[in-house]
């Protein structure tokens, strides 16, 4: 069986929904429908401001699911930009493994596509659209800090230059203000400022990880020397509870510990600390999801005590754990 969601279908029968699509700061949501009450979920969009706005698919699958955005019929060309986060679960109609996200800049011709979500998955993805006119409003006086291809993308006045994607693990720093975004204290029209706030700040972290994502940084590592990095991403995953020194990961993988290190700053964007951190606070949110305490979630990530957890979950996350458990974990459907 095959759930669906539709959303020209949905806009259709709900006319005050298709106008609230374009209003600014008014969520409109689809829930996942499904008779045998064995799936959930939702999808939802924000505009915060015009030539902003987000959108969140968030499902918990045991069917597969077919999401259509759109008829896929021609429209008038526009250049646009999606930075798009697979949060959990596997996008492969994007081809975005979990914990990724890409930047894409195209001059979009057609009116939205389908996507399929397969069953057992669990799914949270969280897309930013912008703009091309905002965005160079917003970033002009660093417009040059740029890859090149994307500034002449962005100066191109017809489609027919070639896009500009590029897909990336999502660094720490992002994961976090994601978070506190998805589990935002506030209601009401300042809860809509809050996700402004936070939706400028993922994208100052994007660009300055782009303006670091040169090719000459790849290049002083080996096709072999990228992959003993991303050996030691899995040793680290696998060793939350007891994690290895860096000399003992370096050692592991065959590489020198200088190496190491750079390798994670130019490839990956963070530490080997800050890559464990992040590691154990995407397992500790699993786990809390899950409603087990506390002090079993700090155990099976490696600390020693619920307080010490508690203090690094705080600070990854913006909540305490316990706070984050009574907020469910993620975003509600009903702002």
């Amino acid at each position: 069986m095959t759930l669906s969601i539709s959303v020209p279908e949905f806009l259709s029968q709900h006319p005050d929904v298709d106008i609230q699509t374009e209003a600014m700061r008014s969520p409109w949501t689809i829930p996942l429908q499904d008779q045998s009450d064995r799936s959930c979920g939702y999808r939802q969009e924000v505009n915060l401001r015009p030539g902003l706005s987000v959108l969140i698919d968030n499902y918990t699958l045991q069917d597969d699911l077919l999401v259509e955005v759109g008829s896929g019929q021609a429209c008038e060309p526009s250049l646009s930009m999606e930075l798009s986060f697979m949060l959990i679960g596997h996008n492969r109609s994007e081809e975005t493994p979990a914990y990724h996200n890409f930047l894409e800049v195209d001059w979009d011709s057609t009116t939205g596509g389908k996507f399929f979500w397969q069953a057992g998955e669990r799914v949270l993805k969280f897309d930013i659209h912008i703009s091309a006119h905002l965005f160079e409003t917003l970033i002009a006086p660093q417009q040059s800090s740029l890859p090149q291809p994307l500034v002449q993308l962005l100066q191109s006045t017809r489609p027919g230059s070639p896009r500009f994607y590029q897909m990336q693990p999502t660094s720490a720093a992002t994961d976090t203000v994601i978070q506190q975004l998805l589990n935002c204290p506030y209601q009401g029209p300042t809860r809509w400022l809050f996700w402004e706030s936070k939706v400028l700040e993922i994208l100052v972290l994007q660009l300055e990880q782009l303006s670091h994502c040169r090719p000459s940084n790849p290049a002083t590592f080996s096709a072999t020397d990228i992959d003993r990095i991303y050996y030691a991403c899995e040793i680290l995953q696998k060793r939350l509870v007891n994690p290895p020194s860096l000399l003992e990961l370096a050692h592991l993988v065959g590489l020198n510990d200088c190496t190491l290190k750079r390798g994670f700053r130019q490839v990956l964007d963070t530490t080997v600390f800050g890559y464990l951190t992040e590691q154990r606070m995407k397992k500790a949110r699993r786990l809390l999801a899950q409603r087990q305490s506390v002090a079993t979630v700090a155990t099976a990530v490696g600390y020693a005590s619920p307080t010490a957890f508690s203090g690094a979950f705080k600070k990854c996350v913006g909540l305490s754990p316990k706070r984050y458990q009574t907020s469910g974990c993620r975003l509600p459907i009903n702002a």
